[in-house]
């Protein structure tokens, strides 16, 4: 063999450490440490920082009073995520039986913290 040239073995070698090095930023760029849900169906994605607001799919139900205000958050922190932000926990925190509409907020720092909010509006 020549000097210099790599062995077969070698090269398998080298793709494994290409694959290694370049699996954080492929999961940075694709979005892998996003949170998922309502929110992340929303097609604004800042690079470095995010936060936005954004109404839910849902029909608004204007025989229903906008009185009270209940939210649930959930949070994550690289690959953990905890906490329960749907709209059953909204509706109990706020004490709401009758559902006017629903938001969501979500916030994005890095892709190593983010927040997802439901925010429930009704009686």
């Amino acid at each position: 063999m020549e000097t210099g040239t790599p062995t077969p073995n070698g090269f398998q070698a080298m793709r494994w450490q290409r694959r290694i090095r370049n699996a954080p930023g492929a999961m940075f760029l694709t979005g892998c440490c996003m949170q998922g849900g309502p929110v992340s169906t929303v097609a604004i994605t800042g690079g470095i920082t995010s936060e936005h607001r954004a109404p839910g799919a849902f029909n608004i139900d204007n025989s229903v009073k906008c009185a009270k205000c209940g939210t649930a958050k959930s949070k994550g922190i690289v690959l953990y995520t905890t906490g329960d932000s749907s709209i059953k926990a909204a509706m109990d925190a706020g004490g709401i039986t009758k559902v006017h509409h629903v938001d969501f907020e979500s916030t994005n720092i890095f892709n190593i913290y983010t927040e997802a909010t439901t925010i429930v509006w009704g009686e």
